[in-house]
Formats: C-alpha cells, sequence, structure tokens
C-alpha cells in the first residue's frame, strides 16, 4: 500500500487514558484537591426546530416533502479545523453536514448525494459564504465551514437551490429539484456553576451566549467564558469518575471523528489484493502458524471460512462479499455504502457502518483486516472461491486448470441470498451473480466438449455435471449433457438425463421441447402416450 499499516487497540487506548487521568487526579489530591477542568473544544449547536423538512418537487411535476438529517452542527476553534479549511487570526468557524432525502413513490427514504451548492450563514453581525468542507467529488457535499468573528449564540443556514439526478430500484431516474428552507440553530450550553465551583447545571438550548465546559478564559468561540469545575474529592472515587470521564470523552470525539471523516469521504476500505494468474495457493503465505486462511465461499450457498468468530450478521456478510468480489479495489465508506444499501433499502448511519467493521474485525482476528486512521485493508489473509476460480483458469495446463475451477462450485451462485429476506439484502450482488453463473456455464459447456472430442466420456461428465449444480436450467449445459450421456451409458443413460432436464426446466416448455428435439436426433425415440 506504499506505507506501513497498523492498527491500535481500543482497549489498550481506553486503559492508557485511564491510567492518565487516574495520576492526574492523584496529583490534585496531593494538594488537597482542587477544581479540575474538562475542556469541550466545540460547542454544538441544535436545529431550532424539528424535524427539518426542505421542499422537493419530483420529476413528475408533483411537490414532496425532502426530510432533512442534522449530522453534526458545532462551532469549533482553528485547532479543529476539518480538512483542507483556514482561518485568519481570532477566527472560529461554525461547521455543518445536511443529509437531505427523498422518496420515490413507495421506496424508503434514501439519502441524496448532494453537489457543491452555495449556502451562506446568517449571524448576529452579518452573512457569511460558506466554504465546502469535502474536496472529494463522490462524498456528500452537504457539509460547510463559516468563518466567524467573535461569539454566536443563533445563527440560520440558508442553501441554494439545486438540482440533482436521481433513480429508484426499477431504473427510472429523473431531475429532483430540491428547495432548501432557512434552518435556524441555537447553541447549546452548560449553566454556570455557583461560587464553590460544584457543577450545577445541564446540557440545554437557549438563545444565551455558548459555553462549554472547558476552565480557560475563553469559550470555543474566543469570547471571555465562565468555567465549569469538577471538585475532585479525596477518595478513590475520585480518581476512578476522573479516568472513565476522560476516556469516555475521548471515545465520543473519537466517534465524532469518524463521522466527520465518513462525511468527508475519507473513510476508505480496500478489499484483499487479486490472485494472479494460475497463483493458486499465495493468498495467507504469511499467515501465523495455525492461522487457517479465509474464504468467501459464494460459488453456492455463502459461506465463509477460517474466521476466528463466526459471522452470522447479514450486514457484516454483505460488506465482506462485496469486499471479496472486487480484490485489489478500493472504495470510501459512503461508496461501499450507496453500492450494498442503495435505492430501495433503509440506509445506514456512520456510526453504525463504524459498528459493522469492529464487528468484521473481531470476527476475522488479529491481522486480517489493518488500518491506517480511517483506511480498512483486507490482506492476502482473505480471498473468495471465485477469486480462486478464476485464478486456476490460469493454469499451464488448461484443461486441469479449469477442472480444479469447476471443483470449487457447490451449487448456485450465493444459493439462497436473494430470497425471502427483509429489506432485500444482496440485491446489489444479484447482477454480479449472474455474470459469475454464465462465465462458470461457459467453462463447464467448453470443458466438457473438449473432454468428448478427447474420448474422454468421464471427464466431460464430471464438467458439465458441476456447470449444471450452477445453472441447472441451461439449455445448452443440458444438450451437451445429453450426448455425455451417450458416450458414457448409451441410450438408457440419454433417457435417464433427459428425465432429469426435463425436470428442472418443466417451468420452460420451449426450452424443454428443444431439448427433446436433440434428444430425437441423438436417437431417443418418444414413446407416444395413450
Amino acid at each position: 500500500m506504499g506505507q506501513e499499516l497498523h492498527k491500535k487497540s481500543p482497549r489498550r487506548v481506553i486503559g492508557r487514558l485511564c491510567t492518565i487521568g487516574a495520576l492526574g487526579a492523584l496529583c490534585l489530591l496531593s494538594v488537597g484537591g482542587s477544581a479540575v477542568a474538562a475542556t469541550t473544544k466545540a460547542t454544538p449547536f441544535v436545529a431550532e426546530s424539528q424535524p427539518v423538512t426542505w421542499s422537493a418537487t419530483q420529476p413528475d411535476g408533483t411537490p414532496v416533502g425532502s426530510p432533512v438529517k442534522i449530522d453534526i452542527a458545532e462551532v469549533g476553534t482553528a485547532d479543529q479545523l476539518p480538512s483542507g479549511a483556514t482561518l485568519r487570526p481570532g477566527q472560529t468557524y461554525f461547521y455543518v453536514a445536511l443529509y437531505p432525502t427523498f422518496v420515490y413513490s413507495n421506496d424508503p427514504q434514501t439519502p441524496v448525494p448532494m453537489p457543491v451548492t452555495p449556502a451562506t450563514l446568517t449571524t448576529p453581525t452579518g452573512t457569511v459564504t460558506g466554504i465546502p468542507a469535502a474536496a472529494s467529488s463522490f462524498t456528500v457535499d452537504g457539509a460547510w465551514y463559516f468563518p466567524l468573528h467573535g461569539s454566536v449564540s443563533a445563527v440560520t443556514l440558508q442553501v441554494a437551490s439545486f438540482t440533482k439526478v436521481l433513480g429508484n430500484e426499477r431504473g427510472d431516474f429523473g431531475t429532483w429539484t430540491f428547495t432548501p428552507t432557512p434552518i435556524t440553530f441555537v447553541s447549546t450550553h452548560v449553566a454556570a456553576p455557583p461560587v464553590s465551583g460544584h457543577s450545577t447545571g445541564s446540557p440545554g438550548s437557549g438563545g444565551g451566549a455558548s459555553t462549554t465546559n472547558g476552565s480557560t478564559a475563553a469559550d470555543s468561540n474566543g469570547t471571555a467564558g465562565t468555567p465549569v469545575g469538577l471538585t475532585v474529592g479525596a477518595g478513590a472515587a475520585g480518581v476512578l469518575a476522573l479516568g472513565a470521564a476522560t476516556a469516555g470523552a475521548v471515545m465520543i470525539r473519537r466517534r465524532r471523528a469518524f463521522a466527520r471523516a465518513d462525511r468527508e469521504g475519507r473513510v476508505v476500505l480496500s478489499g484483499p489484493p487479486a490472485l494472479a494468474a494460475g497463483a493458486v495457493g499465495v493468498a495467507g503465505a504469511g499467515l501465523p502458524p495455525g492461522r487457517q486462511r479465509i474464504v468467501v465461499k459464494l460459488l453456492g450457498p455463502l459461506v465463509i471460512d477460517g474466521t476466528k468468530r463466526a459471522i452470522t450478521h447479514g450486514p457484516v456478510l454483505e460488506i465482506v462479499t462485496f469486499l471479496a468480489l472486487h480484490p485489489g479495489e478500493s472504495f470510501t465508506s459512503i461508496q461501499l455504502r450507496e453500492s450494498i444499501w442503495g435505492l430501495g433499502r433503509e440506509p445506514i448511519a456512520s456510526q453504525t457502518f463504524r459498528k459493522y467493521m469492529v464487528e468484521l474485525r473481531k470476527a476475522f482476528g488479529t491481522g486480517v483486516v489493518v488500518t491506517d486512521a480511517h483506511h480498512y485493508v483486507l490482506t492476502d489473509t482473505v480471498t473468495s472461491d471465485w477469486d480462486l476460480f478464476q485464478s486456476f483458469l490460469g493454469s499451464e495446463d488448461r484443461l486441469a486448470g479449469n477442472e480444479d475451477a469447476l471443483g470449487l462450485v457447490r451449487g448456485p451462485v450465493l444459493h439462497g441470498s436473494f430470497v425471502g429476506k427483509k429489506n432485500s439484502p444482496f440485491l446489489w450482488a444479484f447482477e454480479t451473480a449472474s455474470v459469475i453463473e454464465n462465465d462458470v456455464v461457459d467453462v463447464a459447456g467448453e470443458l466438457a466438449q473438449a473432454y468428448l472430442d478427447l474420448g474422454e466420456s468421464e471427464r466431460a461428465s464430471r464438467a458439465v455435471r458441476q456447470g449444471i449444480l450452477c445453472s441447472s436450467t441451461n439449455l445448452w449445459l443440458r444438450t451437451i449433457d445429453l450426448k455425455v450421456g451417450v458416450a458414457v451409458g448409451g441410450p438408457r443413460e440419454l433417457e435417464r438425463r433427459l428425465g432429469a432436464g426435463r425436470a428442472a426446466m418443466a417451468t420452460f416448455p420451449n426450452d424443454v421441447a428443444d431439448l427433446e428435439r436433440e434428444a430425437q436426433v441423438l436417437g431417443w425415440v418418444a414413446v407416444a402416450s395413450d
């Protein structure tokens, strides 16, 4: 990957933070107890009225409400700038990220990837033009930051109208027009403590000046604020409380950092390396002793072999399968979510996605998924039977390689994954499964015909059997199967294989008729019914 990748244990990080918090508390205890500050570097804002809804016009001209999710709205200081943002000395910024949704007919609400749309922020001192916070062309660009001067307790956001070409699961596309309504935000705050320094306030919302849990002389907007102190007692409870509070604050901050990175397209996932043609067995070469290679088996019912823990959660199975089907490719988390949970499915939030990734890493075990900041990489420990199938096809001995490839087939591609499931899981993989099935059929039919030409009927029979295992209603394979039957066992075997073909293709009477005509050419005589 061009850089060293590593993984940090969240448990180890939290443990160290608790230790640091405990040591800090002990230092305070040594002087009889004092007020200790727990600083929050950004002031959160809330929408004045919820829910927020924009006006939208569907392709047919029908107006509809477009619910808007406010992922984040906060005032931050220069040390918390979004990626690529710049401020002049003394400035703070207001950061906001929005996700409008649309409803097409009776489809579930679906997030709208916004274009780079102008936005303005009205403050008590004037109007500020927003600067897009995400540079990636694929990310949801409904995120801006607005340079500010001084303290603000209420602001009003106005986003310009925009159009977007959207489609539904039926493949119907059309131009939607979104007309955003103004959104007013007010700061949350913590009430000032009494003189003794004991905290009595609780978070809320209002129009007063914004304050945080900071103890510095200035609040997060750069103006004077009232310190909110936490008096540490002389007992072990104070030590534990401070350590837990510190660890909790860091975890919250990490979650918020992940959400921001996700919105800005900086969370990236990479599939496992692709196997070279004929290089079967290379995957997982660097595994620790006793560690089994992880194989995503999709040439039949979906099975993932070799994991430390069984993966049974549907969304995690989809993520793993998607990445395994795209070896050597990288996707932002937004691209991956839109590919899997796209049109016609209930979208998932970035924090839910992060939980899925944690579950995936635990299931795979140590060293399988390595990370660098927000980059998840599947190592060569992971492969798929489809990638193995393709690598076998590149073997020097073409016929033997094709036989080995067909030996991986266990049934229809992703058998059972598309039927009778809530929220249409694996719908994204339906077309891919069809392509894989066609490729398997081609390999099986051509190999069977090659062995027939060589007079090796038993090997031809095995090849066509594996193809039929993948696609039992394929007329071309069934026709070759009849020829193989004649070569293997004469008229009796021809009759048996014709009967199996009729049963499998009963819902396709025209194909059955074609199959019977082919059987007659090969010597089968139809018995007239009374």
